[in-house]
């Protein structure tokens, strides 16, 4: 599935891809390498520590880092960032990885800071070393595309891949018996957490890996989908949780906040914009799509373009840019990597608009390439929000899924 025509071609998904993975993978011990947080290593702990060890590594980042290499075919690089995943299960003796953690693998629990200390720096707390799912569901599924990719004697990439689907169906795939039951996914671990009475995030429920994990439990014994829970939570993404958005202005219910309750109410203290986290909903729903061909997808993602049709200068949809408020519909007047790309992806899928597809393509690539959405490090030697591993990584995800890249790997 691709846009009408090449709306990004070999070269500029070259460029794309190696940007990414030039400035963000790097070396972290032997034969082990990381997604740093920033093309310069932006974050840092709070007393300004900015020694290489010091800089940060998301379990996120790690997933999006598998996923590149894995389908750009780059073996060395992949191996490399498993075997730094390996590291921080091991050394924080996990099952899953602790969601940020220094260059060394060790996790991340006091205050952390962007910036230079005294200038511009803005801090914030940790959070603890527990996981963050959705970046474990990612890793996962890029092991799965490993195996089928390539042999390596000394990582069985499926068997990894099948422990970390049977942890998450045990222990981070959660059932909430209102509204006749929903399975959500636990986003992180602290005292007293209910995630059907505190919060959810939807982006960390993946259809299509989620489809495909119960996919491979049919095949294979070993991988658990107890009454087909796999299926049942991609299921539940489109009926009990994107589908209980609150209307905006326009009649709009596609911009998910990054944060709710498991009603669709707002959460104290969260924004309620489409925000960062949300941004990727449409390629992980897109991906649903391409790989299962489901109505929910298809519906889901043409129902976004046309709310952002409603919501542009006279149905351009070029001029949407990031973090859509849902009380107005406005976006706050920035690019950002990981939404315009988004839109991009589903745009595919809008096929009574044919150059639809291609002209917001090609918007984004020449963004990404040439205009807004510049990479190199922002002033005064820090990340500006277009420069952290987040909106370089998802580009090239973007890229190879407007290429026709990301295909779903067989099941044994």
């Amino acid at each position: 599935m691709l846009p009408n025509n090449t709306a990004i071609n070999a070269s500029e998904l070259n460029t794309i891809y190696n940007r990414f993975v030039d400035n963000y993978i790097v070396d972290a011990g032997t034969n082990m390498a990381r997604v740093k947080w920033g093309s310069g290593g932006a974050l840092r702990d709070g007393s300004g520590n900015v020694s290489k060890d010091a800089y940060a590594t998301a379990s996120e980042g790690m997933g999006y880092g598998m996923l590149v290499t894995a389908y750009g075919d780059d073996k060395t690089r992949f191996d490399k960032l498993f075997r730094f995943y390996r590291k921080a299960l091991d050394d924080n003796n996990a099952d899953l990885m602790p969601w940020l953690v220094w260059g060394n693998a060790s996790p991340v629990t006091n205050q952390i800071c962007y910036g230079i200390v005294g200038q511009n720096q803005t801090c914030f707390g940790a959070g603890g070393g527990g996981p963050a799912t959705d970046g474990d569901i990612d890793i996962a599924m890029a092991l799965f595309v490993a195996a089928d990719k390539w042999d390596n004697p000394d990582i069985d990439y499926r068997a990894e891949a099948i422990h970390i689907v049977n942890e998450l169906h045990d222990n981070w795939l959660h059932w909430c018996a209102d509204d006749g039951g929903t399975w959500v996914v636990k986003p992180y671990q602290k005292s007293n957490f209910d995630p059907c009475k505190d919060e959810i995030d939807a982006s960390y429920s993946i259809p299509a890996f989620f489809r495909y994990f119960a996919e491979v439990a049919s095949v294979d014994s070993s991988v658990k989908n107890a009454n087909d829970r796999w299926n049942s939570a991609a299921r539940d993404l489109y009926s009990k949780l994107l589908d209980k958005q609150k209307a905006g202005p326009n009649g709009d219910k596609t911009f998910v906040p990054d944060w709710m309750k498991l009603d669709g109410s707002a959460v104290t203290g969260r924004s309620t914009n489409y925000g960062s986290d949300a941004s990727r909903i449409p390629w992980r729903v897109t991906m649903d799509y391409a790989w299962y061909g489901t109505s929910e997808s298809q519906n889901w993602t043409r129902r976004l373009i046309n709310d952002l049709v409603n919501n542009s200068n006279n149905g351009d949809i070029t001029d949407i840019k990031a973090d859509i408020s849902q009380s107005t519909g406005d976006s706050a007047g920035y690019n950002g990597r990981s939404f315009s790309g988004g839109f991009a992806v589903a745009a595919m899928l809008y096929n009574w608009y044919p150059d639809n597809a291609n002209n917001y393509t090609e918007h984004w690539v020449d963004e990404t390439l040439n205009g807004s959405l510049p990479w190199n490090i922002g002033a005064n030697g820090y990340e500006n929000a277009n420069n952290d591993y987040y909106g370089m990584a998802l580009s090239a995800l973007y890229a190879l899924t407007l290429t026709g890249n990301t295909y779903k790997p067989a099941l044994n």
